[in-house]
C-alpha cells in the first residue's frame, strides 16, 4: 500500500472516500477480493472498522489504512451479517475484538468452515468452471458478472492457505452503543431480511449509515437466504432514522432516497415471482422471465433469475 497527499492511502483493493470527519467508505475494486464495501470510524479514541472483505489480502490494506488515517490500530471490528465476503478478512484482526448479533457469530461458526472447504478442496474445478461460464457467455453484463467473480474466486483461493476460523468475541442483542471522545456510533439490529440476522452502524450526529448488503446501489440484491418481507420492514424502520449518506454493501454511496429505491426493489421482485406463478409460469423456464427496464444495467444480473426461483421454492 502506499499513500497519496501524505496520509489518504491507496489500495488495490479498494477505494476510499471521507463522507466526514473521522469517516470514510472503503469502496470494493470489482474483481479484486475484497468483494463488498467496508467502513473506517475514528470515533475520537476508538478505530472502528465496518465489516472485513473477503480475502485477508485486501483486510491487510484495510487495517493498515485504518492506522495511517486514524494514527492508531484499529479497536474493534463489526461484523454485519455472517457472509463470508463480509467477514473472512476477520483473521487479520484476531487480536482485536470484534462484535457482531449473537445469531451471526452463529452462522460464521457453522457456515464458514465449509465455505472455507469448498475453496480449498475444490478450487481448480470452481475457477474453470468459471472461466469456461465466462467465455461462453454472450450477455455483456453476464460475462461482465463473470469476470469480476472468477477475480474474485481467484483472490480468494490464493489466499487459503491464510483461512483461520475468526468467530466475534462480544455479541448483541439489539444495539450497542460506541460512546468515543469526538463522537457515537450504534450498532443495531432489527433482525434479519438479507440473512437470518443483519445488523448495520449508525453514527446519529453524522447522519452516517452504513448497511452493509441490507443495501444493494446499481446491483441486485440476493435475496435467497433472507426473507424479503421482513427486509422490507427493516428498510422501513431504517427510514425513520436521520440520514444524510448510506454506504450500501454493494455499489456506490447513496441517500435516504435510495432506501426507497431499495424498497421498490424488493417489491418488484416479489410481484414478478407472484404474477409468474399465478399465470402458470414454473421454476423451470424462469429464464424466459425479463428484467426489468428499470434494473437492466444493475450488476450481478445472475441474482435476478436466483431471486425468482427462491421465492418460488419457498412459496413466495
Amino acid at each position: 500500500m502506499t499513500a497519496y497527499k501524505e496520509s489518504f492511502p491507496k489500495s488495490n483493493y479498494f477505494s476510499l472516500t471521507p463522507l466526514d470527519d473521522g469517516v470514510w467508505a472503503a469502496l470494493s475494486i470489482p474483481g479484486t477480493g475484497s468483494w463488498s464495501n467496508a467502513g473506517i470510524i475514528d470515533i475520537g479514541d476508538q478505530t472502528l472498522i465496518f465489516d472485513a472483505f473477503a480475502t485477508p489480502t485486501s483486510a491487510d490494506d484495510l487495517r493498515i489504512a485504518a492506522e495511517k488515517l486514524t494514527d492508531r490500530q484499529a479497536t474493534l471490528i463489526l461484523n454485519s451479517h455472517y457472509h463470508l465476503d463480509h467477514v473472512n478478512g476477520d483473521q487479520i484482526f484476531q487480536d482485536v475484538p470484534i462484535i457482531s448479533t449473537k445469531l451471526t457469530r452463529e452462522q460464521i461458526a457453522n457456515q464458514q468452515p465449509k465455505l472455507i472447504d469448498i475453496f480449498k478442496t475444490n478450487n481448480t474445478e470452481l475457477l474453470d468452471q468459471t472461466k469456461a461460464e465466462m467465455e461462453q457467455e454472450k450477455n455483456p453484463e453476464k460475462r461482465q458478472e463473470l469476470e469480476s467473480l472468477l477475480g474474485e474466486y481467484s483472490m480468494i483461493i490464493r489466499d487459503t492457505e491464510r483461512f483461520k476460523l475468526t468467530l466475534p468475541t462480544i455479541t448483541f442483542e439489539d444495539k450497542i452503543t460506541l460512546n468515543g471522545a469526538k463522537m457515537s456510533a450504534e450498532f443495531i439490529t432489527y433482525g434479519g431480511g438479507h440473512t437470518i440476522s443483519d445488523a448495520f452502524l449508525y453514527l446519529p450526529k453524522e447522519q452516517i449509515l452504513f448497511l452493509a448488503d441490507l443495501m444493494h446501489i446499481g446491483y441486485h440484491a440476493d435475496i435467497r437466504q433472507g426473507n424479503v418481507d421482513h427486509w422490507i420492514d427493516i428498510l422501513k424502520k431504517i427510514k425513520k432514522l436521520k440520514i444524510k449518506k448510506i454506504v450500501s454493501g454493494h455499489g456506490a454511496i447513496g441517500t435516504a432516497k435510495d432506501i426507497d429505491d431499495m424498497i421498490n426493489y424488493l417489491y418488484t421482485i416479489k410481484q414478478i415471482a407472484v404474477d409468474w406463478s399465478r399465470h402458470g409460469g414454473t421454476i423451470e423456464n424462469i429464464n424466459e422471465i425479463q428484467i426489468p427496464p428499470k434494473y437492466v444495467s444493475y450488476g450481478a444480473p445472475s441474482i435476478f433469475h436466483y431471486n425468482i426461483r427462491s421465492l418460488m421454492e419457498k412459496g413466495i
